[in-house]
């Protein structure tokens, strides 16, 4: 009488850890390319956000008289230069930093993932939010300029 094997033999293991390898390997990078687009796609649209406000602000400024600072709907206020773009402007306390000027236009708190630098120039200034050291969105206030990186994401 033959005692019954309990069990896997070593042949079926190693199958099982090969298949595994040749998974993980064919997987990996897929995962790794969907990051790198997920992290361009979040820059697409933070970018795209700030873009359509300073339009919005913008916009009001020629219709309201191209005076400053600009009252949007809800109250709002945001001090522009003199072509009528949102400033990052440290004599403005409302929107000193690039943090509270994204904070301000899209009414929201920014992405905790970005990093917010500014360049403050008496009514102008440039804010630049950052991602990753070469996936970034950079805003310059003199023409309203939205500059996107998305090359190193």
């Amino acid at each position: 009488m033959q005692r019954k094997q309990a069990g896997f033999t070593l042949i079926e293991l190693i199958m099982v850890i090969v298949l595994i390898g040749i998974l993980a390997a064919t997987a990996l990078p897929r995962y790794a390319d969907f990051t790198s687009n997920a992290r361009a796609s979040e820059i697409s649209g933070v970018s795209g956000g700030l873009q359509s406000a300073m339009n919005v602000v913008h916009a009001a400024w020629l219709a309201g008289g191209q005076s400053s600072p600009v009252t949007l709907e809800g109250g709002t206020s945001v001090v522009v230069s003199a072509t009528g773009w949102p400033t990052v402007d440290s004599a403005n306390t409302s929107q000193a930093t690039a943090t509270q000027l994204y904070n301000l236009l899209i009414n929201q708190p920014m992405p905790s993932s970005f990093t917010a630098t500014q360049t403050a120039a008496t009514g102008a200034g440039t804010a630049t939010y950052t991602l990753r050291a070469s996936c970034s969105i950079s805003y310059n206030a003199v023409g309203g300029q939205v500059t996107t990186t998305t090359s190193g994401c």
